[in-house]
């Protein structure tokens, strides 16, 4: 596993210093943040992961042996909870327009919370909520991308409930 994960990191090392590198070719903003913030936010953190990958992969070599074996049974779990993640996004997206970010994104995340095994309810509300308020101040506020949001009357004029 050790040599797969060097040429993979080796390999978006290079894509993120692509990226990095091609955002200079982006115009120029003055007025609000410039449109190249973003993708280099983006390559950065990409590199910093790949770098560590690479710090995995270097170490993993001599580990190797020790992990050879894996059990089937666990792939399978996992698996099965990728795909119902998968479900469960495809659900989160067709949801979104109609309840809005602000009720979707933490119903959506508790969900995940929930799939992977995590039992605490108060560890699961309080990730829940502040990781979609970080998200809504980095995106809507910062960012400024308009994010959907709920109408209740718009909805209930237009739908005819």
């Amino acid at each position: 596993m050790g040599k797969k994960e060097i040429l993979l990191s080796i390999f978006f090392m290079i894509i993120s210093m692509t990226v990095y590198v091609l955002t200079y070719q982006f115009p120029k903003q003055t007025v609000a943040l410039s449109p190249k913030v973003f993708p280099q936010f983006v390559s950065v953190c990409l590199f910093i992961l790949s770098l560590v990958l690479l710090i995995q992969g270097v170490t993993g070599v001599k580990k190797e042996s020790e992990q050879k074996k894996v059990k089937l049974a666990l792939n399978n779990i996992f698996l099965l909870k990728m795909l119902t993640m998968i479900i469960l996004a495809f659900f989160y997206i067709r949801v979104l327009p109609l309840t809005g970010y602000k009720i979707a994104t933490p119903l959506f995340l508790a969900g995940s919370m929930l799939l992977f095994n995590e039992k605490r309810w108060f560890m699961i509300v309080i990730v829940s909520i502040v990781a979609t308020a970080l998200l809504y101040i980095l995106f809507r506020i910062v960012f400024k991308i308009p994010l959907p949001r709920f109408n209740f009357f718009n909805y209930i004029f237009t739908k005819g409930v």
